[in-house]
């Protein structure tokens, strides 16, 4: 059962809260298909968070503290779900070869199912981790080679199975660290923007294409109050291309140069006879198709009149969104010269709003994309000379493979855009979680007919329907020992973790560089700071300060939690200062 503000994709591609569905109400399924909701069930049990694993970190160190806007860590992927709700996970399963030269063996590392009790009795099927060595010569790698593709021919390279979440703590940590949850692309649309403009949903074609490319570029560097682009002069291509798309509307590009000719131009869209013609034959925000489309589809706030990104856009039909993302990447988008080893394209915009960071991120992932979002704190920088005040800023990260391609064919400026790829491959995308407990909350829970089938969240994530083991709130009795956890940060994983300084706790790999490169650690909260911070500390000087033990003890002070520095001169576990002093 999933909380009750969990938003839910309908079949229509609207988006509504599972709270506010009723019975005969249609789903969207992970297929792409309609269901009917058979029955909706409403109780009140605890419930965990499933939270997307990020390499993002800005909110743990100094940037975090020093601006509350970085304390978040923003679109990660996340629903809240109970105890006993099944997760549809997959797990790799490729068989490895590993060279011990220590105990000159070849390993063979295999992963397969087996039933397993948990300690209520239930029985669970669940992946374990085998291996078998051979002995180190060409007979023994014979073997193990022919071991190894044999058994990936056998179970292949994933699998995909079921696991109530109370049952993750049964993995063992390899993997535990390995499962993933998906979210996947969603290839039908709503076809709003084309009724709009035409009368008629899911009408594909140039003009339409082209109104949702002017609506990416307005959104990118446009003026909210009236139909005017900013274009960079230099970019010829571009705008040639503002010009030949704004002529399928009837809009005429058009702007004045100041008396210094500036490298930006301030293009407005006219509505009317070209500008060779009377000006008052012109329209600029009256009777104008493009600012009726802005204003009417809500693309401008009414209450303030800021840009937005409206919500439809995230589940619009396919090649309207791949022409609106095209446009906001030829305003305000990077786009990485050569691709990554891994044959993939990366794209980087950065917008002020955050409806427009939620928005670019929520389409990006329908079209079957990584999206990831880091911050930039409000600043003041030299930009050819002059002082420019920056607002606080969010840089979102796209990449992927086909998909990409596909967006940046549609982009008009020169050195973005690409060719348009033979066949656009669009599969599910796996990320890695974690899962902590919240509460007590409203849950509800959903059946539908087609009960094999996974429904959609809003945030792309394809979701298990309830069973009858859910009605009721299930205990999380398995004990958690398959993660290690950081003493000093909130960071847990399997690899890359070290003896703290007592040799009783675990620091991670990150933590553990700082302290044996500083020395320097917190006495109240285990926080190992870092060196821009004890060298702040310094500056400001000792201070006097009370340990967990109320000891009185004086030293620097700790940017975290207030407490007091202490300095180890010999870096280790306890034990190992202990022999190394004697």
């Amino acid at each position: 059962m999933f909380e009750e503000s969990t938003a839910i994709i309908m079949a229509n591609n609207s988006i509504e809260k599972i709270g506010d569905i009723k019975c005969n109400s249609y789903v969207r399924c992970e297929d792409g298909s309609d269901s009917r909701v058979t029955s909706v069930a409403k109780a009140t049990q605890t419930v965990y968070e499933i939270v997307q694993r990020t390499k993002h970190r800005a909110n743990e160190g100094e940037p975090g503290r020093s601006d509350p806007l970085r304390k978040k860590v923003f679109q990660r992927i996340q629903l809240k779900c109970t105890a006993a709700h099944e997760l549809n996970l997959m797990v790799p399963i490729k068989a490895t070869i590993e060279n011990s030269f220590k105990r000159q063996k070849y390993s063979v590392r295999w992963t397969q199912f087996e039933k397993f009790q948990t300690l209520d009795g239930r029985v669970i099927m669940i992946p374990k981790n085998h291996h078998k060595d051979f002995p180190m010569d060409s007979d023994g790698e014979k073997a193990a080679k022919l071991m190894k593709d044999d058994l990936n021919l056998l179970y292949g390279n994933r699998f995909i199975f079921n696991l109530q979440l109370r049952d993750l703590d049964y993995l063992d940590g390899q993997t535990r660290a390995a499962v993933s949850l998906r979210y996947c692309p969603i290839l039908t649309g709503n076809g709003i923007l084309s009724e709009f403009l035409t009368g008629q949903p899911h009408l594909i074609t140039s003009a339409t294409l082209s109104m949702a490319w002017l609506l990416g570029l307005w959104l990118g560097d446009g003026t909210t109050k009236e139909p005017e682009i900013t274009v960079d002069s230099f970019d010829q291509t571009l705008m040639e291309s503002l010009k030949e798309q704004g002529y399928l509307w009837g809009l005429y590009p058009y702007y004045k140069d100041e008396a210094v000719p500036l490298r930006a131009k301030h293009v407005r869209l006219y509505y009317g006879a070209g500008p060779s013609n009377k000006r008052k034959v012109r329209n600029l925000r009256r009777d104008n198709p493009f600012w009726n489309t802005v204003k009417g589809l809500k693309f401008k706030r009414e209450d303030d009149g800021h840009k937005q990104l409206p919500e439809f856009m995230w589940n619009e039909d396919v090649e309207i969104r791949e022409a609106f993302l095209a446009g906001l990447i030829d305003a305000d988008g990077y786009v990485l010269k050569e691709k990554r080893a891994d044959k993939t394209y990366v794209v980087t915009i950065q917008t002020i709003y955050h409806s427009i960071m939620e928005g670019v991120v929520n389409i990006a992932r329908s079209l079957g994309m990584w999206a990831t979002v880091t911050t930039r704190s409000a600043r003041t920088s030299t930009i050819i000379g002059r002082q420019v005040t920056c607002q606080f800023t969010y840089d979102i990260s796209i990449s992927g493979t086909t998909p990409l391609q596909s967006v940046l064919a549609y982009c008009r400026s020169g050195h973005k855009r690409r060719e348009a790829p033979k066949h656009v491959s669009r599969e599910p995308i796996y990320f890695k979680f974690t899962e902590k407990v919240i509460g007590q909350s409203n849950v509800v829970g959903l059946t539908i007919e087609n009960h094999k089938q996974n429904i959609l969240l809003a945030n792309k994530v394809a979701a298990r329907v309830c069973t009858e083991i859910c009605d009721k709130d299930q205990p999380k009795i398995s004990i958690t020992k398959n993660l290690k956890h950081c003493i000093a940060c909130p960071r847990t994983g399997v690899r890359y973790f070290y003896r703290d300084w007592t040799g009783n706790h675990r620091v991670c790999a990150r933590c553990y560089c700082r302290y044996k490169f500083s020395g320097y650690r917190c006495l109240n909260c285990k926080y190992i700071p870092e060196a821009r911070e004890v060298k702040k500390a310094k500056i400001k000087g000792e201070k006097l300060g009370n340990t967990n033990n109320g000891e009185l003890v004086r030293g620097l002070d700790c940017n975290r939690c207030g407490g007091i520095l202490t300095f180890d001169e010999i870096r280790g576990t306890r034990h190992h200062r202990v022999n190394t002093l004697n």
